[in-house]
């Protein structure tokens, strides 16, 4: 059996959309990107696929930039019996038109994965002409349904696996349990990807992606991937060791890579792990500068001067909101204060910042948004970003906002978390949580302070011009509310 993976093409009216590899998928103007993940979930179930003598073909039109009907041709023309496409809550109605159009060319069965067909299989099985959806994370899932297939055995006994019976009524099969060993995977297919093509803001490209852990042991009712992909509060680490040995064994065959970005979703959990990891990569002969996603208040300074000792350069922060009451409210509960002395810590060590903030939380109200301007003109990030809180299926806020009514559309292609709000809170409107982002933005992102350190971080044209453009829209439209 011939087995395609992809990350569609996802183009709208001159804006570009990322998904596979993104915790939040959006779509945004043509040159606004300043972060281009890489395709770990259909990276490494390919490596799986073709450690079992599976022909596979992995294509990332995304991280490609491939249009539609050179996408659809590179497809085809691999002759698959089996696509599986990635797929995203805002991408949904492109990406169910296009396999489709794949269905009709090629004749194969198509499978669809990702946050939002994991957190909506029913729906998806209903609303799209697709055989299959492979909920979570899905190696083995897809490893048995390739099997299962070949020899035309029963599909009920596959976990992780939804599908349509005989008489075309949706089955859904109970979850795969998680993964205990992720160094028993093989490393992620990279052979055939576009990997000069993956960037992160501020990070000198090109840039190696690598995953240490999987999952976070937090329970943030928003955050989609922990609550979908894996398991609401479950997390699991690799053996650094090995970790290392796949970043000499990257260097060495597609490099060089100027900068590392480890896309865990929260990689500084466990403090002895950050000092094996110093240990480890204190007597390497190379210096890769190293970034990722972390907790501000699992950092203090002695951790931090260590790391950067060995390469940290950059940490992305979620802070989320200025207001504790919503801190607590989305099961966040992170100290403000720890925020800040994060930040100072950080640039002593010489370990620049990215601070994240979203709008629209449980809770929101013009007060709580006052509360986050405050906050984050109090701060001194080298970077900070703004986004519209966007409920995603699979996760908790999104069973609350249905719950309490909350919800304003059901309309798929509206939750990108840039263009407007989806939901309302008890004290706002959809249109006033809209309206309070551009306020943020523009009271922040956009004040004197902020933007001498914005310039100073940004590493690539495209950046600038992106903060250019941005700035000049938002200004337009004027700072009041």
């Amino acid at each position: 059996m011939r087995v395609s993976l992809t990350n569609p093409s996802w183009r709208e009216e001159g804006r570009r959309g990322i998904r596979s590899g993104c915790r939040v998928p959006n779509i945004m103007g043509e040159r606004d990107f300043t972060f281009i993940p890489f395709p770990f979930p259909l990276a490494y179930a390919a490596a799986v696929l073709e450690a079992n003598g599976t022909p596979v073909m992995i294509v990332d039109a995304v991280g490609e930039d491939l249009v539609e009907t050179e996408y659809l041709r590179r497809v085809a023309s691999f002759a698959p019996d089996l696509i599986v496409n990635e797929t995203s809550t805002a991408s949904f109605e492109n990406d169910n038109r296009l396999a489709a159009n794949l269905k009709r060319q090629t004749g194969a069965r198509i499978a669809l994965c990702g946050p939002h067909a994991t957190g909506d299989p029913r729906g998806v099985l209903r609303d799209s002409g697709v055989d299959f959806v492979l909920l979570g994370e899905f190696e083995q899932t897809l490893s048995e349904l390739v099997r299962a297939l070949d020899l035309s055995a029963p599909l009920s006994e596959i976990k992780g696996l939804a599908y349509r019976n005989a008489n075309g009524e949706v089955v859904v099969n109970d979850r795969r349990p998680l993964l205990a060993d992720l160094d028993g995977l093989p490393w992620p297919h990279r052979e055939t990807l576009p990997l000069s093509s993956y960037r992160v803001g501020g990070y000198p490209p090109p840039v190696m992606y690598m995953y240490a852990s999987r999952g976070c042991p937090y329970q943030c009712t928003f955050c989609l991937w922990p609550q979908t992909m894996y398991k609401s509060g479950s997390y699991r680490v690799r053996d650094l060791s090995c970790v290392v040995k796949e970043i000499e064994n990257i260097q060495d065959r597609y490099g060089p890579f100027r900068s590392i970005y480890y896309d865990d979703d929260t990689f500084n959990i466990d403090r002895r792990r950050m000092k094996e990891l110093c240990r480890l990569l204190r007597h390497k002969p190379w210096r890769i500068p190293f970034g990722c996603n972390a907790r501000a208040d699992l950092f203090d300074e002695e951790m931090l001067m260590e790391l950067s000792e060995v390469g940290l350069f950059n940490i992305r922060v979620g802070v989320e909101s200025g207001d504790p009451a919503i801190q607590k409210r989305i099961k966040k509960n992170l100290d403000l204060g720890t925020v800040r002395r994060c930040i100072d810590g950080a640039h002593r060590a010489g370990v620049k910042v990215h601070v994240t903030f979203t709008i629209g939380l449980s809770g929101e109200s013009w007060d709580s948004v006052e509360r986050t301007v405050d906050f984050a003109k109090s701060i001194e990030p080298d970077s900070m970003a703004f986004t519209i809180t966007t409920p995603f299926p699979g996760t908790e806020y999104y069973d609350e906002v249905v719950r309490d009514g909350l919800l304003t559309t059901s309309e798929w292609g509206r939750f990108n978390v840039v263009s407007s709000a989806v939901i309302r809170t008890e004290a706002m409107s959809a249109e006033e949580i809209t309206q309070a982002e551009r306020y943020v933005m523009r009271k922040v992102y956009y004040s004197p302070a902020f933007l001498v350190r914005r310039l100073k971080y940004a590493t690539t044209l495209d950046e600038l011009f992106a903060l250019a453009r941005k700035g000049v829209k938002l200004i337009a439209e004027g700072v009041g509310r």
